[in-house]
């Protein structure tokens, strides 16, 4: 091992062997090692149960004490967990009982994988009882004992089996029993909460080999917590501007895509309403008009199912809706509205999709469009015009100020306020914008249509 064991790691070690107990480097760590990559946790296994562990050290949290888990505090954080034994696992997500152990081997032979299950001492001896040196040397994901038993135990291993051939490499790979139990038990992955599946997946997408999303469909899991992706699997084009159906189109915008997850989301599934908005041309040409904002709204629902957060649903949805614009003869007021519709933080964003989409499209050449269109956003944004409600010379005081009630209509009318702004940017001082208050207000008052309600 050309990486070292973290000297607080082995500070813990010793303080354990020390006391009398056992204490091994395992999982994931011993792993990584092993591979010569820097391990992001360290997990220690020991035949000290937690209180026992608690006393030896002077700062520690009980993050799983239920399952035999204390993380003691100091340098970085080492998990410390008694040997253990798993009861029965009723709900295909966690046993039923967990029993402590006084056994390594107990230990190490409940584990996912053969290249998890894997241990080692101070002096820096593995202790291997289930092949899991052989199979890392020849990069393989085996399951420890019967894979279909360890799927039913807890069917995220499915994913996680995935996510592994993602972060460690591309020569890595599942074995054939293994991926064929995950075949056979696809479907168990929907009993696994959206919250974990969702994290396996952003692990998977922001790797680097993020293609592995490709297995994940043959081997059916894919089809199950992202359908609108899947649908898109051998769906032809038809299109002079593509030469790959919308799913490798989609994966490779991914895999083009910077490690920013809201722009590998978006490239992941830009494309997914193409499959309901598909019409035929007499000369045989496919298009797909409103095929953004149809991917927009299948986005939406695939990102809450998977619960991720507001902010992410929302700047994933706006790249996504926007990822067309390219192809649009915008005028001057026109990219200021899409300054405005998409907002300066996302631009660099939008524009990194729009490209990892041309890369996917088999037309490098179409780069060109995007080059342009930022160089004009660009002079746009150095120009200083306002471009947003925080640069109008006014705030939701003044209109208070003016005769206007406290509510949500303020941020309408501000909103209404820079639309006039944004064709004609003199009018954003004090008084030019009281005079468009009043001229809104007059709007109102007597019924005749405004852009936006007051």
């Amino acid at each position: 091992m050309d990486v070292a064991i973290h000297p607080f790691v082995l500070k813990v070690m010793d303080a354990l062997e020390k006391a009398g107990y056992r204490a091994y480097l395992v999982g994931g760590s011993v792993r990584d090692l092993l591979l010569n990559r820097q391990p992001k946790d360290w997990d220690i296994a020991t035949d000290a149960h937690p209180p026992q562990v608690r006393a030896l050290f002077e700062r520690t949290a009980p993050t799983g004490e239920k399952y035999g888990t204390v993380t003691v505090l100091g340098d970085i954080p080492v998990e410390v967990t008694t040997f253990r034994k798993d009861g029965r696992y009723l709900d295909g997500r966690r046993p039923e009982t967990v029993e402590f152990s006084s056994s390594l081997e107990e230990d190490l032979t409940r584990r996912d994988f053969t290249l998890n299950a894997l241990a080692c001492g101070r002096d820096g001896h593995v202790v291997d009882y289930v092949g899991g040196l052989q199979d890392l040397r020849h990069r393989i994901i085996r399951s420890v004992g019967d894979p279909g038993d360890r799927f039913r135990e807890d069917a995220l291993r499915m994913l996680r089996a995935h996510r592994l051939v993602a972060e460690l490499g591309g020569d890595f790979h599942i074995e054939p029993r293994t991926l064929d139990a995950i075949a056979k038990n696809a479907h168990l992955i929907l009993n696994v909460s959206w919250e974990r599946i969702r994290d396996e997946l952003v692990r998977i997408l922001m790797s680097d080999n993020p293609g592995e999303i490709r297995h994940l469909y043959h081997s059916g899991i894919l089809g199950h917590i992202l359908p609108e992706l899947a649908e898109c699997y051998g769906f032809q084009q038809s299109s002079k501007h593509h030469d790959k159906d919308v799913f490798e189109h989609s994966v490779v915008a991914l895999e083009s895509a910077p490690r920013r997850l809201q722009v590998r989301l978006a490239a992941l599934l830009h494309d997914v309403g193409k499959v309901k908005t598909m019409t035929i041309d007499e000369s045989g040409e496919g298009h797909f008009y409103g095929h953004n904002v149809k991917s927009e709204e299948m986005a939406r629902q695939a990102m809450r199912r998977l619960k991720f957060d507001v902010q992410t649903i929302s700047s994933v949805c706006t790249l996504i809706r926007e990822h067309m614009v390219r192809h649009s003869r915008l005028g001057p007021k026109g990219i200021k509205r899409l300054i405005t519709r998409v907002g300066v933080p996302l631009l660099d964003d939008l524009f990194d999709l729009q490209i990892a989409d041309v890369k996917a499209s088999g037309h490098p050449n179409d780069l060109s469009q995007v080059l342009r269109l930022k160089a004009r956003v660009d002079r746009v944004l150095a120009s200083g015009d306002p471009l947003t409600v925080k640069d109008l010379a006014v705030d939701g005081r003044d209109l208070i100020e003016w005769g206007m009630e406290e509510g949500r209509g303020i941020g309408t009318v501000l909103r209404a306020m820079l639309d006039r702004v944004l064709d004609e940017p003199a009018l954003n001082t004090k008084e030019g914008l009281r005079a468009v208050y009043e001229d809104l207000s007059r709007r109102a008052g007597s019924g005749r249509a405004t852009s936006r309600r007051l």
